[in-house]
């Protein structure tokens, strides 16, 4: 078992490490705020942000999860390949300010945005500052991707200024994961396994993962290579079945991604489809702009759904 370079992990469907290029800095003081003003903490420090943000830009997908799943609509957003398509008509009108690592200051300016969200995974303080010329920026120190989604949810609704909604919202998805997994007859007998493929390569989703702590909060179990908590995802050999195996297999693609392959690809390869989940067809492919890029409550509860159609699919 390796633990991947940066360099793959990019690779990984949409892991959501955006990897922002660094631009000449600036002396500029920080943008101010024209009318009544919160301080909101966050992994650079401390900023003024409006009571009611109108203008919002996302650089990322768990700050535009977050603004959906609270009735707010982000004025420019940063994707990965297309929009995320789990989140429907609710971003069709928003501007696109980024594909992938590479944000353009210029049209987020233009946007005359009164709040940028983003994390601090590949954005250096070099960039936060820049960023923060233009309006006041929130970022969260971690992706979502090693399992502190929650966290940074709450973070991004409380720059949003709708801590309740959020704290509302965490806790109905809470009761729903609870509610499955008392649906689930003994959860904890059943180990799922989470895969996803890169070239010829295949990468696992361990419990640290995004992915990972849905399945924990439904009370499923993981493969012993799966059930670590150093790396939120491994890189497997296709030849190490015993480690890739499950009782169920989620099976991550994304169209965005072309160097994946498809569930039928996958069950029909003469290493994997030795696989028991396999051969017991109980493999189910799910979107990876959900269970890799997702990263907040929107794709939390999308996860949910997924788990329960594959453990209650029939032949």
């Amino acid at each position: 078992m390796v633990k991947l370079r940066h360099s793959n992990i990019v690779g990984w469907l949409m892991s959501g490490a955006l990897v922002i290029g660094c631009q000449p800095g600036s002396t500029q003081p920080p943008a101010a705020v024209s009318g009544p003003a919160r301080t909101v903490a966050h992994a650079y420090g401390e900023t003024q942000v409006p009571v009611s943000p109108q203008r919002v830009v996302v650089l990322d997908t768990a700050p535009l999860d977050t603004a959906v799943a609270l009735n707010i609509q982000p004025v420019g957003t940063i994707i990965y390949g297309s929009l995320p398509d789990y989140l429907g008509e609710a971003v069709t009108d928003i501007t696109i300010v980024g594909d992938g690592n590479q944000p353009n200051l210029e049209a987020i300016l233009q946007l005359e945005p009164d709040l940028i969200l983003g994390s601090k995974i590949g954005t250096p303080r070099r960039l936060y500052r820049q960023l923060s010329q233009i309006a006041p920026t929130v970022m969260t120190e971690g992706s979502g991707r090693e399992s502190d989604w929650q966290e940074n949810f709450l973070l991004y609704a409380e720059a949003l200024g709708q801590p309740e909604q959020a704290e509302q919202l965490l806790q109905r998805y809470r009761d729903r994961a609870q509610q499955l997994e008392d649906a689930i007859a003994q959860p904890a007998d059943l180990e799922i396994s989470v895969l996803s493929t890169y070239g010829d390569r295949i990468g696992a989703y361990t419990v640290n993962s995004f992915s990972g702590s849905v399945l924990v909060d439904v009370g499923l179990s993981r493969p012993p290579a799966q059930d670590i908590t150093r790396n939120y995802v491994v890189e497997l050999s296709a030849e190490a079945l015993d480690k890739l195996d499950g009782d169920y297999i989620f099976f991550i693609y994304s169209p965005d991604f072309s160097v994946g392959i498809r569930k039928e690809e996958f069950v029909t390869d003469p290493v994997w489809s030795q696989l028991q989940a396999v051969r017991q067809n109980q493999v189910c492919e799910v979107p990876g702009a959900v269970w890799g890029a997702g990263r907040s409550i929107l794709a939390a509860n999308q996860i949910l759904t997924d788990v329960e159609a594959c453990l209650t699919q029939t032949d």
